[in-house]
C-alpha cells in the first residue's frame, strides 16, 4: 500500500508540472506556421526581452556575492566569539528571516531606508540599491547559518595543533578554515542564487520601474497588465530554462545544505581572537537585520491601528490567508509523508537508488518556478473557466505542491531513521494502517511533522507570488492586501498590516508546531 500511494504520489507531481509547462509550449506555438515562428525570433531580439535576463542574472549575482561574502565575515565572527552576548538568541533572530513573508520584509526596508526613513536613501532605494538591501536581509542570516557549522565540523584536534605550532589567524584561516569551507561554500552561493534569481515580491515592490524588472516580474506583468499570453509564455519558458540551468549546476555539489529555521548551532573550541573585529561584524549584521524589523513595528504603533483592525477587508485576507496555509500544507505534508514512506520502505528492503528517485521527486518541483506553473495554469485554464474565481483553490494546490521539498528536507532524514528501526517491529507485531501510524508513527515523528507543517503554512501565509497572479480585492489575502496598500501609498496602514501579517505568521507557526510537535525535551524536563 506504501508503495502504491508513493508511486501515485509521483505521478500527480509529473502531471503537476507536466501539464503546465505542456500548456506553455501550445501556446507558444513553437513548432506553428512560419509567421508565428517570424514573431517568435523577432520577440526573441527584442531589446526588453534582453534587458530583463541581463537584469535578472545583475541582480542575483550582485545580492549572492554581498549575502555569501559578508556572510562568511560574520559567520566567522560568530565562530571565533564563541562566548558573544545573547550569542543563542542573535542566532534565533537570524532564523526569522526564513519564516517572515517577503512583502513584510520590504515594507521594513522602506520604513528604515525610504524618504522619510531614518536613514533615507530617497527615490535611490526603487531600484537595484533597494533590491540588494532586501535580499541582503534575507540571505545574509540565511548564509550564516548555513557557513556556521563548518567551523564546528573542524576536527577538535586541529585547532590544538594549530595552537601548539604558533599559527597567526591568517595561516588558521589558510590551512585550516578555508579548506572546510571550500567545499560547502559553492552550494550555498548556489541556493542564494536560485533564491534571488526567482524572487518577486522584493522586485516587485522595490525593482522600480522597468529598467529593474526581473523574469518573474516581467511574467506577472505580462498577464495582469499588457494582456500579453504571447509573451508570458516567452518569459516563463526562459524562466524555466535558466532555473534548469542552475539547477544542474547545483546538482554537482552532492551536499547542499539543509534549510532549517531552528537549526542547532553548538559551541565548539575554537580559539577567540580579535574580538573587537568580531564584535563590530556581529553588531552590524544585529543591526541591519534587526533595524527594518524594529522600525516597522514603532511605524505600525504610531498608525490607525483601531481602524485598520475595524476594516473587514483585513480579516477577510486574514481568513484566506489561514485557509491557504492549513490547506497548503494538509496537501504538502500529507504527499510527503507517502512519498517519504515509500522511498523509506525501498531503501529498507535494499534498493537505494529507487528510495533516493522517489525522494527526489519531491524535490524536483522546486526546480519550477512557482509563478512558471501559475502562468501555465493561467494559460490552460482561462480557456475552461474564469480563472479568478478559482483564484484560492489554484494558490492552495500551487503551495501545497511548492511545500513539498521543505517537507522532503524536514521530514525525510527522521523518516528513514525512524523505518530502519521499526519496520521490523511492526512486521512482527503485524501494525500497518492507522493503527501503525497511531501508535508507532505519531508518537515518533510528531517533532520533524510538525517541523514541516508549521514551516509550509507559514510560507503559504506569507506568499505574495502565485495570489498576485490570480487574486482579486474579493479574494485578496494578507500579503496581496499589503501591497495593494503600498501601491496607494497608504503606509501608516501598511505598516500596521505588515506588522498584524508577521504576527499572524509566527503565531501560525508556533502553534503548529507546538500543537504538532509537542514540547521539547527541555521543557517537559523543567515542567
Amino acid at each position: 500500500m506504501k508503495l502504491k500511494l508513493g508511486y501515485l504520489v509521483l505521478l500527480l507531481l509529473m502531471a503537476f508540472i507536466t501539464v503546465p509547462l505542456a500548456s506553455l509550449f501550445f501556446a507558444s506555438d513553437i513548432l506553428g506556421s512560419q509567421t508565428n515562428q517570424e514573431s517568435s525570433l523577432a520577440f526573441w531580439n527584442d531589446a526588453y526581452l534582453r534587458r530583463v535576463i541581463y537584469f535578472s542574472l545583475l541582480q542575483g549575482t550582485l545580492s549572492t556575492v554581498l549575502s555569501v561574502g559578508i556572510g562568511l565575515f560574520v559567520a566567522r565572527a560568530f565562530a571565533r566569539y564563541g562566548d558573544f552576548p545573547f550569542r543563542s538568541v542573535i542566532l534565533s533572530l537570524f532564523g526569522l528571516p526564513l519564516v517572515v513573508p517577503a512583502i513584510v520584509a520590504v515594507l521594513g526596508i522602506v520604513s528604515v531606508y525610504g524618504s522619510q526613513g531614518w536613514l533615507p536613501l530617497g527615490s535611490d532605494l526603487y531600484g537595484l540599491t533597494g533590491i540588494l538591501l532586501a535580499h541582503l536581509f534575507f540571505n545574509l542570516p540565511l548564509a550564516v547559518r548555513l557557513l556556521l557549522p563548518t567551523w564546528n565540523n573542524v576536527p577538535q584536534q586541529h585547532w590544538r595543533i594549530s595552537s601548539q605550532l604558533g599559527m597567526n589567524n591568517w595561516q588558521q584561516w589558510k590551512h585550516i578554515e578555508w579548506p572546510a569551507l571550500r567545499e560547502s561554500l559553492p552550494s550555498v552561493a548556489v541556493l542564494i542564487f536560485m533564491l534571488c534569481l526567482t524572487s518577486f515580491a522584493v522586485v516587485l515592490t522595490l525593482g522600480g520601474g522597468p529598467k529593474s524588472t526581473t523574469l518573474e516580474v516581467a511574467i506577472y506583468q505580462s498577464l495582469r497588465f499588457d494582456f500579453d499570453p504571447e509573451q508570458a509564455v516567452v518569459l516563463a519558458l526562459l524562466q524555466l530554462a535558466l532555473s534548469i540551468t542552475i539547477a544542474l549546476i547545483a546538482s554537482r555539489f552532492s551536499h547542499l545544505p539543509d534549510v532549517e529555521p531552528n537549526l542547532n548551532i553548538r559551541s565548539s573550541i575554537i580559539p577567540t581572537s580579535n574580538k573587537m573585529i568580531s564584535f563590530m561584524f556581529i553588531a552590524s549584521a544585529v543591526i541591519f537585520v534587526g533595524t527594518p524589523l524594529l522600525s516597522m513595528i514603532i511605524d505600525a504603533a504610531r498608525g490607525p491601528v483601531i481602524e485598520v483592525l475595524n476594516d473587514a477587508s483585513l480579516w477577510r485576507a486574514a481568513g484566506f490567508s489561514i485557509l491557504i496555509g492549513l490547506c497548503a500544507a494538509t496537501i504538502a505534508v500529507t504527499l510527503g509523508w507517502f512519498l517519504l514512506s515509500a522511498s523509506a520502505h525501498k531503501a529498507y528492503t535494499g534498493n537505494i537508488r529507487m528510495a533516493q528517485f522517489l525522494e527526489l521527486s519531491g524535490s524536483v518541483v522546486y526546480v519550477v518556478p512557482p509563478l512558471v506553473i501559475g502562468t501555465g495554469l493561467f494559460i490552460l485554464l482561462s480557456k475552461l473557466v474564469n480563472v479568478f474565481e478559482w483564484a484560492i483553490l489554484i494558490v492552495i494546490l500551487i503551495n501545497g505542491i511548492m511545500g513539498l521539498p521543505f517537507v522532503i528536507r524536514t521530514l525525510g532524514p527522521a523518516m528513514r531513521q525512524h523505518t530502519q528501526r521499526y519496520q521490523c517491529l511492526c512486521e512482527s507485531l503485524e501494525l500497518s494502517g492507522w493503527q501503525r501510524f497511531k501508535q508507532i508513527d505519531l508518537p515518533l515523528l510528531r517533532k520533524p511533522l510538525g517541523l514541516s507543517a508549521a514551516l509550509v503554512t507559514a510560507l503559504a501565509m506569507g506568499d505574495l507570488g502565485v495570489i498576485a497572479l490570480f487574486g482579486s480585492p474579493e479574494t485578496a489575502t494578507l500579503p496581496l492586501l499589503l501591497y495593494q496598500r503600498l501601491g496607494a501609498y497608504q503606509i501608516p496602514q501598511a505598516a500596521v498590516i505588515a506588522v498584524f501579517l508577521l504576527a499572524s505568521c509566527l503565531l501560525s507557526f508556533w502553534l503548529i508546531e507546538r500543537g504538532i510537535g509537542g514540547k521539547s525535551s527541555d521543557e517537559k524536563e523543567s515542567a
